[in-house]
């Protein structure tokens, strides 16, 4: 490769480092916001579960499909009546509750969205 290919990859590589690290504060000046749960994939909602489990939805298609984020894993769910499946897990949101089932024997019950931090 030549400089220039490598000028590129140098650049593209800093610019996929600062896109992980989108939860860093550039800004020093504080304020009043209320922060979302800490070490929450950006635009989703955290729901803590019974047990002390976790989990995130992001929700994508203006509602119709549910992204999944476990600590080991993600995945689609498409909105099928009140809640979301793709024919093996199913989530069930009511308000600020909700229940995962990822297989039946893997099930996050109990689950709500804790109240926001305040910075």
């Amino acid at each position: 490769m030549n400089n220039l290919n490598y000028r590129w990859l140098a650049a593209g590589s800093v610019v996929m480092m600062l896109s992980a690290c989108s939860s860093v504060k550039v800004w020093p000046f504080g304020g009043d916001e209320v922060a979302s749960v800490p070490g929450a994939p950006a635009n989703s909602t955290a729901y803590v579960c019974e047990k002390n489990r976790k989990f995130y939805v992001r929700m994508l298609d203006n509602g119709a499909t549910a992204w999944v984020i476990l600590p080991e894993r993600e995945f689609a769910l498409a909105k099928s009546g009140t809640s979301f499946s793709n024919g093996v897990s199913t989530l069930t949101i009511q308000g600020q509750e909700a229940t995962l089932v990822v297989t039946p024997e893997n099930t996050y019950s109990g689950c709500s969205v804790p109240a926001p931090v305040k910075k």
